[in-house]
C-alpha cells in the first residue's frame, strides 16, 4: 500500500488556466463552464481525500459552523456557483486544500497556527481561487485518490501477495502531500484570494501576515508547515507579489472577531487529545501497535464520537492481529459515519482479516455503490 500511496504523490499534474486578467473574480464565471461536472467530481472524491488528509472531526460543532460561514461569505463575494463545504481535519500540521466543486478541508493545526482570523481567511481564499481557476495539481492528485479506493474496494486493501493482518495499515490518514502547484498558479490564486476576502470585508494585510509566517517557518525548517510549503512553495517573487497586491486595497475590514477567538477555544480544549493522535500514528508506524492501541484507549474515551479515530484503532487492531476486536471498531465506524465508502471499505478489510470472505465481499459491494 505505501508504494501505491508514494506513487500518488508525485503523480504528474496538468497545467492550470491561467487567465492574467486585471479583474480575477470575472474569471470564475467564464472558466467554471460546467458546475455541474465540477461538482460531481469533488462529491465523489470528498470521502476518500478525507481520510488520506488524515480525517474529519464532527465533534467540533462551532468550529465546523464558523469555518463553513467564512467560506460562505467568501464564494457569495465571488459569485461562486459551487456549493461550499468544508470539513475540519484531524492534522496538527499547517495546511488547507480545495478539491473540484467547492469540498475543501483545513487542518485544526492552521486554524490554531493563525494569530488572526485575517490570516485564516488569507489561506481559505487562496485555496478557493485553486478550485474555481480549475489550477491542475491538486485536482488531478485527489482524482487519481479515486482510482486508488475503487482498486481498493475491489481487491481489498493488501499488498500483492500480502495477507489480511499481516501487520500492514490500510494506510488511510497517511497525509499524502499533493505535488506543486505552479508559480503561475499561485501568484493567480494569491491575486483571486486576496480580491475575494477584500470585497468579503477582511483586511487583505492578513495574506501578508500569513505568508511572512510560513516562510519563516520554512526557513527555520519547522515541520508543522512542510505540508503546506510542499504544495504552496513561498518564493520571494511570490512575498513580493502579494504585497503589491494587497497595497491595491484599502487597509482596513475585519481581522479577527468572536467566532474566531470561540473556535480555536473548542480546538484547544481538545488539544492533548489531538496532539496524542499524532504520536499514536507515530507509533503505528513504527509497527509499535501495542503501545499505540494503548495510547489510543484514553482518547477513544475522550473523543467517543470521532469515527476516525475509530477507524485507527481498527487500522491497528488488525495489525496487531486482533481482527476479531478491530472488526467491532469497525462496525462502530459505520455506525458513526453509515454514508461514507471508507467505513465499507474499513469493514471489508476487517471481515477479510476474519476470514469471513463473503461478509468482505458484500462490504465492498456496498463501498462502490457509495463511491459512485
Amino acid at each position: 500500500m505505501k508504494r501505491s500511496l508514494s506513487a500518488l504523490a508525485v503523480c504528474a499534474f496538468l497545467a492550470g488556466c491561467q487567465n492574467p486578467i486585471n479583474d480575477p473574480i470575472d474569471s470564475v464565471v467564464e472558466v467554471v463552464t460546467n458546475p455541474q461536472k465540477e461538482i460531481q467530481k469533488g462529491t465523489q472524491q470528498y470521502p476518500f481525500a478525507l481520510a488520506q488528509s488524515g480525517g474529519d472531526l464532527v465533534g467540533f460543532p462551532h468550529t465546523t459552523a464558523y469555518l463553513n460561514d467564512l467560506i460562505t461569505t467568501l464564494a457569495q463575494t465571488g459569485n461562486s456557483p459551487f456549493p461550499w463545504e468544508i470539513r475540519l481535519i484531524n492534522d496538527g500540521s499547517i495546511n488547507a486544500w480545495a478539491l473540484p466543486g467547492g469540498k475543501m478541508g483545513v487542518n485544526y493545526g492552521l486554524v490554531m497556527a493563525v494569530e488572526t482570523e485575517a490570516e485564516l481567511v488569507s489561506v481559505l481564499g487562496h485555496e478557493m481561487a485553486h478550485s474555481l481557476e480549475l489550477h491542475g495539481t491538486g485536482r488531478e492528485t485527489f482524482g487519481a485518490l479515486v482510482g486508488l479506493a475503487a482498486q481498493l474496494i475491489e481487491i481489498g486493501v493488501s499488498e500483492p501477495g500480502a495477507q489480511a493482518g499481516s501487520n500492514k495499515l490500510i494506510g488511510l490518514g497517511q497525509n499524502i502531500l499533493m505535488g506543486q502547484y505552479s508559480q503561475a498558479n499561485e501568484l493567480e490564486a494569491d491575486r483571486v484570494g486576496v480580491d475575494l476576502m477584500a470585497r468579503a470585508g477582511f483586511r487583505p494585510a492578513g495574506a501578508i501576515g500569513m505568508q511572512e509566517k510560513l516562510a519563516e517557518l520554512g526557513g527555520g525548517g519547522n515541520s508543522v508547515a512542510q505540508k503546506l510549503l510542499g504544495t504552496h512553495p513561498i518564493s520571494r517573487e511570490r512575498l513580493s507579489a502579494i504585497r503589491e497586491v494587497v497595497a491595491r486595497y484599502p487597509d482596513q475590514g475585519r481581522e479577527t472577531s468572536d467566532g474566531f477567538t470561540q473556535a480555536q477555544t473548542e480546538i484547544q480544549a481538545a488539544l492533548p487529545n489531538l496532539k496524542q493522535v499524532a504520536n499514536v500514528r507515530k507509533l503505528g508506524g513504527e509497527r509499535k501497535f501495542a503501545e499505540a492501541l494503548t495510547a489510543l484507549g484514553p482518547v477513544l474515551s475522550a473523543l467517543p464520537n470521532e469515527h476516525s479515530l475509530w477507524r485507527l484503532n481498527a487500522e491497528l487492531l488488525v495489525a496487531h492481529g486482533k481482527p476479531d476486536r478491530a472488526l467491532a471498531s469497525a462496525l462502530k465506524v459505520r455506525e458513526l459515519n453509515p454514508s461514507d465508502p471508507i467505513s465499507e471499505l474499513l469493514l471489508g478489510y476487517c471481515y477479510e482479516a476474519n476470514g469471513d470472505t463473503a461478509n468482505a465481499q458484500a462490504a465492498r459491494e456496498r463501498a462502490k455503490r457509495l463511491a459512485r
